[in-house]
C-alpha cells in the first residue's frame, strides 16, 4: 500500500468520492509543481490518449480500463517514489499513489468514465462505475491493481478503511507519526493539487524547512482543507514556536493556521 501522507523523522503524515472532470485537470496539476518541459508533457499525454482512442471502441469497459492501467504503467509509472509529484510521473517516470491516481483521473475523465476518488489516512484509490459493474483501481499495484470481483473489492475497501500504518523495511529505522483520524471521504478532482501541495509540505517538514512547509500547507488548505490539515497545522505551529526563527517570521508563518489552534480541542477529541 502506498502511504502518500507518511512523514518520517520527527513526524509522519503519509493517501474520496468524486465525480470526475478531461485534460482540463492538467493545468492545475502541473501548477502545483513546475515542470521543466511542460509542452513535452502535454504532448506525451495527448499521444497516449490518441493511441487509446484507436482501441476504445473494440473493447468492453473493463478491458479498456485494463488497457489504460497497463499502458500507464508501461509508459509512465516506472519507479515508485514516495511523495512523487505529478510532473515527475510524466518527466521521470516516478510515481506514488497520489500522483498516479491524479494521472489516471485525467484519463478517466477524458474517456467519460463515472469515477470516484477515495481518500483514507494513508492511501488514495479509485472506484469506477462501468456498464459491467464497479471496478476498483489501486494505482501502485502493477500486477493486481484492477479489481472487479465484488467480494475482492469489499475486502480491499475494508483493508483501506482500517487505516493501518504499514511501514516497509526501508523505513523501519525512522520515527513515524500516525494520524489521530479515521478518514474515508470524498475528494473532488480539482482538489488533487491541494493534496500534492500537502505532500510538498510534508517533504519540507522532514527537511526541517519550516518556512517552505508553512507556505505549501497554506497553498494546500486553500484548495482542499482535509481533516489532516488541521492536525498537521497544529504540529507545524508548535515546531515553528520552538524554532530559532525570529519572532516576526514566526508570527507571519503561524497566522494562516491560528484557527486550527483554536480548534485544537476538536482535533484531540477525534482521537
Amino acid at each position: 500500500m502506498c502511504r502518500w501522507f507518511l512523514i518520517c523523522l520527527l513526524i509522519g503524515l503519509n493517501s474520496s468520492l468524486c465525480v470526475a472532470q478531461p485534460i482540463d485537470l492538467l493545468p492545475e496539476l502541473l501548477k502545483s509543481y513546475p515542470a521543466s518541459r511542460p509542452q513535452e508533457i502535454t504532448q506525451s499525454l495527448e499521444k497516449l490518449i490518441i493511441n487509446l482512442e484507436h482501441k476504445e471502441a473494440r473493447l468492453s469497459d473493463k478491458d479498456f480500463l485494463h488497457l489504460v492501467f497497463r499502458e500507464s504503467h508501461r509508459k509512465f509509472f516506472r519507479t515508485y517514489q514516495p511523495y512523487a509529484q505529478f510532473a515527475q510521473v510524466l518527466e521521470d517516470g516516478k510515481y506514488d499513489c497520489l500522483s498516479a491516481t491524479s494521472f489516471l483521473s485525467i484519463l478517466l475523465k477524458r474517456f467519460d468514465y463515472d469515477f470516484k476518488i477515495i481518500e483514507t489516512n494513508y492511501h488514495i484509490f479509485l472506484l469506477v462505475q462501468t456498464s459491467e459493474g464497479l471496478v476498483l483501481i489501486e494505482s501502485t499495484d502493477k500486477l493486481n491493481g484492477i479489481v472487479s470481483d465484488p467480494v475482492q473489492i469489499d475486502k480491499r475497501i475494508s483493508k483501506y478503511q482500517s487505516n493501518d500504518l504499514i511501514v516497509t523495511s526501508s523505513e523501519a529505522d525512522k520515527i513515524h507519526y500516525e494520524f489521530n483520524l479515521n478518514l474515508y471521504q470524498l475528494v473532488q478532482p480539482d482538489q488533487l493539487s491541494g493534496l500534492l501541495y500537502f505532500n510538498q509540505a510534508v517533504i519540507a517538514y522532514n527537511e526541517n524547512n519550516l518556512v517552505v512547509c508553512a507556505e505549501k500547507l497554506d497553498y494546500a488548505r486553500k484548495i482542499y482543507e482535509s481533516p489532516r490539515t488541521a492536525e498537521f497545522a497544529v504540529i507545524l505551529v508548535k515546531s515553528i514556536a520552538v524554532s530559532g526563527l525570529s519572532d516576526e517570521i514566526k508570527r507571519e508563518l503561524i497566522r494562516p493556521f491560528v484557527k486550527y489552534l483554536r480548534n485544537t480541542n476538536s482535533v484531540i477529541a477525534s482521537r
